[in-house]
C-alpha cells in the first residue's frame, strides 16, 4: 500500500436520492461515503506538490500520460484543487504544427477561472471579421460557388444571453504554451516532463506503478493513485489495456501542409475565411486560415495510400498544389511541415479500467467536422479533475469515479456521430461538382486491391492518377451540366445544409443523465413508502427543457437542416444533469449597495477548492436551506457554499444576515433566474464542481404544512422508532435525512449504485 494511502471505509451513505423536498443532504451523499471518525489521521498527503519518494520510485497522486489540450487541463484543474499530479509527453516539447483551432464556449467556461487564462486565449485570437465565413470556390482568387457566414447579426463572437465566453480561433500550437505556462506556475516546472516516455505500468489494489524512460537519462519509477492516459489518438496506454476503438477507422486519408505566406493576405483580404474549400480541376483542397494577416495556414489535401504514401508530396509538390489552389502561380510561400492523418469517428469500448482513465483523443477520435475533437477532450478532463479531488482528499467514494465513463462515453460518441453527419454535409458541394470522395475512394480501394499488384510495378499508381484525372476533367460548372449543377449548389447554400461552425445546443447542452450519472433524480413529492433510493432520472417535461434524449448509452441531439432534425436551438436548463445556465448577477453588499461588476452563476463556482454550490431564492424558507447547509456541512464533511439569487425589485429588501449567519445575496440582473432554474421561491438547486446540476428542488413549500410534518415524522418513525418522531417547521431537512440514511445503510454494498 503507497504510504498516507487511506483505510477502506467502514460505514455507507447514499449515491442516490434527493427523494424529497428536504433532501439536499441526500443529494450531496450521492458523490460522498461517510468516513470513520478515525479517518482524517490517514488522509492522502494531496496538498504537497509531490509526495514522499522512497529510493528512485516517485510519488505522485495522479499521473497523466501526454501534455496536449486535455493533459494540461486536468493538471491545472488538479492543481488549483491541492492535487499534486506529473505530467509526461514522449514529445521534445510543445508542437509548432497547428492541429486544432476553434474553441467553443463550454471550453473557454473551463479556461475563464485558470488564472486569467480565458481572456489571454480569446485576445490572442484574430479579429472575428477574418474568420467569420467559409467560402467555397475554384480558387482562392477565383469564382465563389458560395460563402457561409456564421455570425449573422453578430458583431463579436459571443452569445451573451448563452455563456460569460465567446467561442475563438485560436490554433492548437498557440493555445498550448498559455496552458503550460498556467500548469508549470501552479505545480513547478518538474511537474510537466518533456521527452519521457511512459513505457509500462502495472496496477495494484492500492496503485499504479509506472515505468517512465527519458529520452536522458535512466528509465525510473512512478507511484500513483491514478493514471490517466490522454496520450492521443495512438494512445501506448489504451494499447496496453488492450481498448478497442470502435467506428470507422479511416473515413479518409489527408495530406497536411502547414505554410507561411505573407503575400497571400493581400489577395484575399477582400473575402476573409477561416474555411476556404477549393473545388476544381487543378485542386482540391480544404485551406485552413489559421492567421490571415499572418499568412500561417494549413492545406488539407487528400491521398490514396498504400499506392500514394508522403513521399510523393515532397515540398516542391506542395507548392505546386498551394499555388494552384490559391489561383497564384508566382505566390511566395513557406512550407514548414508535411504530416499524414486518417480521419476517423471511433469512441474507446470503454474509458476506464481500475485505476486508469482514458481522455481526449485516447478515448475518441472525430471527423474535424465541427470542432469537437479538443473541445470534448478538455471537457472530460473537467468531469474528472473535481471527481479526482473529491476522492483523493476523502470526500467521496471512489464509486464516484465510475460515474467519469457513464458521463463522457455517451457525449462523445454523440459528438462522433454529429461530426459524421457534418462531414456529410460538407461533401454535398463536391458531389454537386462531380467530386463525390467516395468514388475516388472506390477506385484507391480497387487499385490498391490484391490483384492489382500482380501487375507490372507503377501500374496502380499510373491508374490511380489515371482514374482521378477523368473525373477533375468532367467536374466545376462546365459542360452540359453547368446549369443543373448551379441550381443545386443555390439549393444547397440557400437551406443552410452545409458545414456549421457553431453548434451551441451541443456544446453546450450536453446532459449527464444517463444511467451511472452522478446526479439525483429531481424530487417533487414526499419520501417514497419503500425509503429507498429512487434510481432513475427524471425528466424536466414541465418545461421540456432536456436537450438531449438517452436511449441505452447513445445521446441523440438535434440540429439544424438534415443533420439529425430541424430543431438546433439551446435551451438552457437546471434539469439535474444540465450544465449550470448563465445568468448574469451583481453581488449585493452588507451595506445594501450594489456591486458595479457583472459576474455569471458560472463564477460562483469554487476552483480553488472542492465543494458544492447551494443556489436558493429569497423566500419563506431562506432561513431553513441555510441551516440545511450548516448542518449538513458539520455531520457529513461536506462543504456547501449557499447562495440567494433575487430579482432586482428584492435587493434592497434582503437581510445581510439571518438568525446571525451571513447570507451572500446576487441580485438577478434581468431578472432571468426563475426562468432559468425552474424552481419556486421555496426552491433550490444544488450544483457539482464542474458546474452540472447534481439535483434540483423546484419546490418546497409543502415542507412547512403540518400535514407534510407530520408524514414525515411517522415515515421516519416506520424506520427507526428510535428517531424522533417530530420535526422542527424550520429544520426542513433532519427527519427525512436520517430516514434515508437508515435505509440505505441496512443495504449491503453492492446494492449502491449511481443513477
Amino acid at each position: 500500500m503507497l504510504k498516507g494511502a487511506p483505510p477502506k471505509t467502514q460505514s455507507w451513505k447514499s449515491c442516490l436520492s434527493a427523494l424529497t423536498s428536504t433532501d439536499i443532504w441526500s443529494s450531496a451523499s450521492c458523490l460522498t461515503d461517510r468516513l470513520p471518525q478515525h479517518a482524517s489521521t490517514h488522509r492522502w498527503p494531496c496538498g504537497q506538490q509531490r509526495l514522499a519518494s522512497s529510493g528512485s520510485t516517485q510519488h505522485f497522486s495522479v499521473l497523466i500520460a501526454g501534455a496536449g489540450p486535455t493533459g494540461l487541463t486536468l493538471s491545472i484543474l488538479l492543481g488549483k484543487l491541492g492535487i499534486p499530479s506529473l505530467v509526461v509527453d514522449k514529445s521534445s516539447g510543445l508542437p509548432n504544427h497547428p492541429q486544432a483551432h476553434f474553441i467553443n464556449n463550454r471550453s473557454m467556461e473551463i479556461f475563464r477561472p485558470m488564472d486569467g487564462l480565458a481572456a489571454e486565449v480569446a485576445a490572442h485570437s484574430p479579429p472575428l471579421a477574418e474568420w467569420r465565413k467559409f467560402v467555397y470556390c475554384e480558387s482562392l482568387t477565383g469564382r465563389v460557388f458560395g460563402e457561409v457566414d456564421h455570425f449573422q447579426g453578430q458583431t463579436d463572437p459571443r452569445m451573451h444571453d448563452l455563456s460569460p465566453e465567446p467561442v475563438v480561433h485560436l490554433s492548437q500550437h498557440k493555445l498550448l504554451p498559455l496552458m503550460l505556462h498556467r500548469a508549470q506556475e501552479r505545480g513547478g516546472q518538474d511537474s510537466i516532463r518533456f521527452g519521457h516516455h511512459l513505457q509500462h505500468f502495472q496496477q495494484s489494489p492500492d496503485g499504479i506503478t509506472c515505468t517512465v524512460h527519458p529520452s536522458q537519462g535512466s528509465p525510473y519509477q512512478v507511484q500513483a493513485r491514478y493514471l490517466i492516459a490522454a496520450d492521443g489518438a495512438s494512445s501506448r496506454v489504451r494499447k496496453q489495456l488492450g481498448i478497442d476503438m470502435v467506428g470507422e477507422a479511416a473515413m479518409q486519408h489527408l495530406v497536411n501542409i502547414h505554410f507561411f505566406s505573407k503575400d497571400l493576405w493581400h489577395h484575399v483580404k477582400e473575402r476573409p475565411a477561416m474555411l476556404y474549400f477549393v473545388f476544381s480541376s487543378q485542386a482540391i483542397v480544404v485551406l485552413i486560415a489559421h492567421n490571415l494577416q499572418e499568412g500561417e495556414m494549413v492545406a488539407q489535401v487528400p491521398y490514396f495510400p498504400p499506392v500514394q504514401s508522403l513521399a510523393d508530396f515532397p515540398a516542391s509538390t506542395c507548392r505546386d498544389i498551394l499555388r494552384k489552389a490559391a489561383g497564384l502561380p508566382n505566390l511566395e510561400l513557406d512550407v514548414r511541415t508535411v504530416k499524414t492523418w486518417n480521419m476517423s469517428a471511433q469512441v474507446a469500448q470503454r474509458f476506464q479500467e481500475g485505476r486508469v482513465f482514458l481522455a481526449g483523443d485516447a478515448a475518441h477520435r472525430f471527423p474535424p467536422a465541427g470542432a469537437f475533437g479538443m473541445n470534448t477532450g478538455i471537457q472530460d478532463a473537467h468531469n474528472l479533475a473535481w471527481k479526482l479531488a473529491a476522492v483523493l482528499n476523502n470526500t467521496a467514494s471512489p464509486k464516484l469515479l465510475n460515474s467519469y465513463q457513464a458521463e463522457r462515453k455517451p457525449v462523445a460518441q454523440a459528438n462522433t456521430d454529429l461530426s459524421v453527419a457534418n462531414w456529410h454535409e460538407a461533401v454535398k458541394v463536391p458531389k454537386v461538382l462531380g467530386l463525390d470522395p467516395r468514388a475516388a475512394n472506390l477506385l484507391n480501394a480497387v487499385v490498391g486491391s490484391g490483384p492489382m499488384s500482380l501487375l507490372p510495378k507503377g501500374f496502380g499508381r499510373a491508374a490511380l492518377d489515371f482514374g482521378l484525372a477523368a473525373g477533375l476533367s468532367v467536374s466545376g460548372l462546365y459542360g452540359p451540366l453547368k446549369q443543373s449543377r448551379e441550381r443545386q449548389l443555390s439549393s444547397i447554400f440557400a437551406s443552410g445544409q452545409t458545414l456549421r461552425l457553431q453548434f451551441p445546443k451541443e456544446d453546450l447542452g450536453f446532459v449527464y443523465n444517463t444511467p451511472g450519472a452522478a446526479i439525483c433524480a429531481e424530487t417533487n413529492t414526499a419520501l417514497c413508502a419503500s425509503h429507498r433510493p429512487c434510481a432513475q432520472p427524471q425528466a424536466d417535461t414541465a418545461r421540456a427543457d432536456a436537450t438531449a434524449v438517452n436511449t441505452k448509452d447513445r445521446v441523440h441531439k438535434t440540429t439544424q437542416g438534415s443533420v439529425g432534425g430541424s430543431d438546433r436551438r439551446y435551451r438552457p436548463s437546471c434539469a439535474p444533469g444540465s450544465r449550470l445556465p448563465h445568468c448574469t448577477l451583481r453581488q449585493l453588499n452588507t451595506d445594501g449597495s450594489l456591486s458595479g461588476t457583472d459576474m455569471s452563476t458560472l463564477d460562483l463556482l469554487s476552483v480553488n477548492k472542492w465543494r458544492l454550490l447551494l443556489l436558493i431564492r429569497s423566500g419563506p424558507l431562506t432561513a431553513a436551506w441555510l441551516e440545511a447547509v450548516n448542518t449538513l456541512e458539520a455531520e457529513l464533511s461536506c462543504p456547501i457554499r449557499a447562495v440567494s439569487v433575487v430579482a432586482p425589485h428584492q435587493g434592497a429588501a434582503v437581510p445581510s444576515r439571518l438568525n446571525g449567519q451571513a447570507l451572500e445575496t446576487f441580485v438577478d440582473v434581468n431578472n432571468s433566474w426563475p426562468d432559468l432554474s425552474g424552481v419556486s421561491e421555496t426552491g433550490a438547486v444544488l450544483v457539482r464542481p464542474d458546474g452540472h446540476v447534481l439535483w434540483r428542488r423546484v419546490d418546497a413549500a409543502d415542507v412547512v404544512s403540518k400535514q407534510h410534518r407530520e408524514e414525515r415524522a411517522s415515515r421516519l418513525h416506520a424506520v427507526n422508532a428510535a428517531s424522533e418522531a417530530t420535526t422542527p417547521s424550520h429544520d426542513i431537512i433532519t427527519s427525512d435525512v436520517h430516514c434515508i440514511m437508515t435505509a440505505f445503510r441496512s443495504a449491503d454494498p453492492p446494492e449502491v449504485q449511481m443513477l
